[in-house]
This record gives structure tokens, C-alpha cells and sequence, in this order.
């Protein structure tokens, strides 16, 4: 019996240990089969288990990080080891429910990420116009009849000088322009036959988005093949009411100064207008991302963390752009690699817009 009782005894630790072991080989067998994940930037569609290119783009391939797993290295020389610790604890509980999209230093680095400070700046917004110098018999016509309706006045209804006065606002002229035409300081016959006492008349097309911008008394710059190193200098005397519905753009009057009568009626040119816009509240261009139903900005809310929030822009104003609401002075946006930092969140986060602020 004793000898019975040993041999069971034995035969019952030998199967404890074979069962040990074959639970350690299914746990490095589990472990093995983990493979990373490596995919395109530009196509994140694409995925592979090796380093490579992608056959798309020929562009390197980018190692896949798992956000629980994830350690930032960029905030270790300002923290303690252990607010290190309990920070890689909490990344990713905080990654889901702040929408924040975690990058390290090394991965900022591999993607070419580059910020810049929302800032108020002063701006100069240059507008180039298509010009011509005048030639505008229709102008001409209407001041004449206008001119000698007002020295009939006494004959005439007072209902036919609004008229007439109307449709020189039609064409463009404000109340003071019109006084000054027909009090005798401008002469009609300069729209059709040349400036005279030094000055020519230009007109310049504007695009409806500029229309804001431009205004009256601005200075500008006109410039003709004909003379090419000269430069006209004048301001803006009036800007037409009505759009041209065909091409969407807006004529401007202008005076020049000619006091050599070089200009001659109906010799093209171009107008260079210049406008102050004095602390616009802006971000470089390259900082907002249309994506067709709104437009985005990454916004970096500590070393290692980026937020997409929804943005509304104003004017345009190479290599800047206005910041109407989303973004305030002094948060620090990316202006480089917008692009592929989306990318990356959508695959984090998907492809709605969900992660955004």
C-alpha cells in the first residue's frame, strides 16, 4: 500500500508539471503571434506586418502604436518618474474621452509635425485688378444731360433730375462725385478724350471677395507695358453699386497722376491696391484643413497632445489667413503635416468628426 501511495503521489506531480509547462508554451505562443502593424500616412487603408514601403506612394510605412501602450517620452525631462508612471496609467482612458490625439517626440519628428503661435499681426493685403484707362462715352452722355437738366432746373419736374441723378448712381458715381462732375472741377470730355491738368482716369475690375477690402480713398499703383518703368500714382475715387453678374466683379474709378499726358483712353494696365489691416487675429495658411463641409486646425494642447477644432475664417491674406472664431491668442496650431497628423486621428478616432472641439 505504501509503495502504491508513492507512485500515485508521483505520477500526480509529474502531470502538475507537464501542465505548467504547456500553459507557459500557449502564453509565448500568444505573445509571439502579436505582431505590429505598420501602415501609410498618406493611404491608412494600406496596413502591413514588416517595415516597407507603401506600393502606392513609395512613401516609408509608419509603426502602428497601440495608445494603451503608448509612452511619452518629450514630457520625461520635465516630470518626476512616478508622475511619469501614473501619467502612461491614465492615456488612455484620457485619449478617449478628451478626443486628444497622443504623439510622441519621435513620431512628431517622423511625420515633419511643425506649430506656430496663434498671434494678432499686422497685415498687408494686396490687390492686383485687371485696368484700362477710361473710355467711358456712356458716363460721358449721362454727366452732359445731367449738367444741362440742373442749368434748366427751372423749366424741368424736379422727378426728371432724380431720375437722371439715379442713373449716374447706377453707373457707379456717389452723391459727392456727382457734384463734383457737374460743378465745372471735372471736366465730362476727360472720360473719352484723356485726362487733362495732370490726372488720368483708370478703371479697375475686383473680384466680389475683395469688395470688402477695397475701399474709397485707398491708394494705388498703375502700371502699363507701354511704359514700364514708370509707375502711375493715385486713390480710389469710386466703386460701382452693381455686380457684374457675368464675371462677379465690381469696377473701381480711380485718379492717377499724369502730369506728362502719357495715358491714353483705353490702354490696359494693371492696379495694385495695398491695404493696412492692423492686428488681424491670424494662422498661416498651411494651419487650416477644408475638408469640404467645414474647415479644422490642430491645435497642440501640451508636448505630446493635439485637438482638431472646427475653425471660421475671414480674409485671405498670403501667406496668412484672418481667424474669425475657434482659435484664441497665444494657442499654438500645426502648420505643417496638417495633413497627415488628420490622418492619424482618424484612424484613432475614425472618420467622422467626432473628435472635434
Amino acid at each position: 500500500m505504501k509503495l502504491n501511495d508513492l507512485s500515485i503521489s508521483s505520477f500526480v506531480g509529474l502531470l502538475g508539471k507537464l501542465l505548467a509547462i504547456l500553459i507557459l508554451l500557449a502564453l509565448i505562443a500568444d505573445c509571439s503571434s502579436k505582431k505590429d502593424i505598420y501602415y501609410c500616412p498618406m493611404h491608412p487603408h494600406y496596413t502591413s506586418d514588416r517595415p516597407g514601403n507603401c506600393p502606392i506612394c513609395n512613401m516609408d510605412l509608419v509603426k502602428k502604436e497601440n495608445p494603451s501602450e503608448h509612452k511619452d517620452h518629450t514630457t520625461a525631462a520635465y516630470e518626476s518618474k512616478e508622475e511619469d508612471h501614473s501619467s502612461h496609467l491614465s492615456e488612455t482612458t484620457s485619449e478617449k474621452n478628451s478626443k486628444e490625439l497622443i504623439l510622441s517626440f519621435e513620431k512628431q519628428q517622423s511625420i515633419g509635425i511643425k506649430t506656430e503661435l496663434v498671434s494678432r499681426r499686422n497685415l498687408t493685403k494686396k490687390i492686383s485688378a485687371y485696368s484700362s484707362v477710361a473710355y467711358d462715352p456712356e458716363l460721358y452722355s449721362a454727366l452732359s444731360e445731367y449738367k444741362e437738366a440742373a442749368r434748366s432746373s427751372e423749366f424741368l419736374s424736379p422727378e426728371i433730375l432724380r431720375n437722371l441723378q439715379l442713373r449716374l448712381r447706377q453707373l457707379g458715381l456717389s452723391q459727392d462725385q456727382i457734384r463734383i462732375w457737374t460743378s465745372g472741377a471735372r471736366d465730362p470730355s476727360e472720360l473719352i478724350l484723356g485726362g487733362k491738368s495732370g490726372r488720368a482716369h483708370i478703371y479697375s475690375q475686383i473680384y466680389e471677395s475683395d469688395f470688402t477690402t477695397a475701399k474709397v480713398g485707398l491708394p494705388i499703383k498703375f502700371k502699363t507695358d507701354v511704359y514700364p518703368e514708370k509707375e502711375f500714382i493715385g486713390k480710389i475715387k469710386s466703386i460701382d453699386v452693381i455686380l457684374d453678374k457675368n464675371n462677379r466683379t465690381l469696377r473701381l474709378r480711380s485718379e492717377v497722376s499724369d502730369p506728362g499726358q502719357l495715358l491714353k483712353p483705353q490702354m490696359f494696365g494693371d492696379a495694385m491696391i495695398e491695404v493696412s489691416l492692423p492686428k488681424v487675429l491670424s494662422v498661416p495658411t498651411s494651419a487650416i484643413l477644408d475638408t469640404g463641409k467645414q474647415k479644422i486646425a490642430y491645435v497642440q494642447t501640451a508636448p505630446d497632445r493635439f485637438q482638431a477644432v472646427s475653425v471660421q475664417t475671414g480674409k485671405n491674406i498670403e501667406p496668412w489667413v484672418e481667424i474669425l472664431s475657434g482659435l484664441k491668442e497665444e494657442q499654438r496650431v500645426v502648420t505643417e503635416s496638417t495633413f497627415l497628423i488628420d490622418s492619424e486621428a482618424k484612424i484613432r478616432f475614425g472618420s467622422d468628426s467626432s473628435h472635434l472641439h
